[in-house]
């Protein structure tokens, strides 16, 4: 009994030592110069640093979620949810499922290329071109405009490719950047822990933080895609480079988890200094929490390291999604190298 004491007390010293440790580590600002030295001397890092700029608090606004969830049928999506096997402990899970189904089948449409403003069809519409936005495009976070042209009546059809995600709830069509875009505020509206995903060669997605499985889980909208992470590389056959996460209290490389195989040269900057500018950002995102909030989150990047390093056979693992990808037309997904061949 005495030795059991002795051990547990011995084990809550290392653990306050730990974490006093950890706290301290991130508490630590002595390195800024280093990394504003990479953001003047690297281009890469510089993109990093504006993307998490733009991405990372983008969808934590009260008065976005307030109008998905006035614009979305939430009878529909509960009673889904609620007709689905499960419990407590996996609800949300469950809702995030719903979601994917919703939002790919009764809200958002694929839009290769739009109908034409005089027959409505997109059958003979052909891309024309691309165009600056105008005043009132602009108004909408739209920075560049496809124009095409119809074969069949000859009109010209612009297509903006808005980013802001009010005016897409608007006009409920676009490709992957405008389906994760709004997707992510749907997550953040139901209240989910949820971050966005980029990978450098054109494409994105979501994960949200199930604590029911205890680990971030991936998510693509535009495949109703869930907790498949190989499907880029094995079923689409895709070949990457960089895959970063960026969310409300950090920025994590989270190639290891998506590239499976077919990666590229990663050759944009340091590995080294590349994880020192994601922990950097990460610092500066979690600077006004608490030291249990930093403790608890840096507890939960660790097990997310261990997660990619304990991880055996997923590159042989297909599940049931089909081969190549989904969204989108042939001639499209051919042209990115995402049919699923050579």
């Amino acid at each position: 009994m005495a030795e059991d004491l002795r051990f547990t007390t011995i084990a809550k010293k290392f653990l306050a030592l730990y974490r006093s440790r950890v706290v301290t580590k991130f508490r630590d600002a002595s390195d800024g110069s280093r990394f504003q030295a990479l953001l003047r001397s690297n281009q890469f890092a510089r993109q990093l640093q504006g993307m998490a700029q733009n991405l990372c608090h983008r969808y934590e606004n009260d008065m976005w979620q307030a109008h998905v969830l006035d614009t979305i049928d939430l009878d529909t999506i509960y009673s889904n949810v609620d007709s689905t096997e499960g419990n407590e402990d996996d609800y949300t899970d469950r809702l995030v499922k719903e979601l994917l189904r919703y939002f790919k089948n009764d809200f958002f449409k694929w839009c290769d290329k739009p109908e034409c403003i005089t027959c409505g069809s997109s059958q003979d519409q052909c891309h024309a071109g691309i165009s600056q936005p105008t005043s009132e495009e602009a108004q909408y976070d739209c920075g560049t405009v496809e124009i095409f042209k119809c074969q069949k009546c000859g009109s010209l059809t612009r297509f903006p490719r808005y980013n802001d995600p009010l005016k897409l709830l608007e006009t409920r069509k676009g490709r992957c950047g405008e389906w994760c875009n709004l997707f992510l505020l749907f997550l953040k509206s139901f209240g989910i822990e949820s971050r966005y995903i980029w990978n450098r060669e054109d494409h994105v997605w979501c994960e949200f933080y199930s604590k029911n499985l205890k680990r971030w889980v991936h998510l693509d909208c535009c495949e109703q895609s869930f907790d498949q992470p190989y499907i880029y590389s094995i079923n689409w056959n895709k070949k990457m480079s960089y895959v970063v996460a960026f969310g409300r209290d950090g920025v994590v490389d989270v190639s290891k988890r998506y590239i499976l195989k077919n990666e590229l040269p990663r050759d944009q900057i340091n590995e080294d200094d590349l994880q020192f500018v994601l922990n950097f950002i990460t610092k500066h995102l979690r600077f006004k929490l608490t030291d249990e909030e930093v403790y608890q989150l840096a507890c939960r990047d660790e097990q997310e390291r261990l997660e990619w390093i304990s991880s055996t056979g997923q590159e042989t693992k297909t599940g049931s999604s089909p081969h190549g990808r989904e969204s989108g037309s042939t001639a499209w997904k051919k042209s990115r190298g995402e049919d699923g061949n050579t």
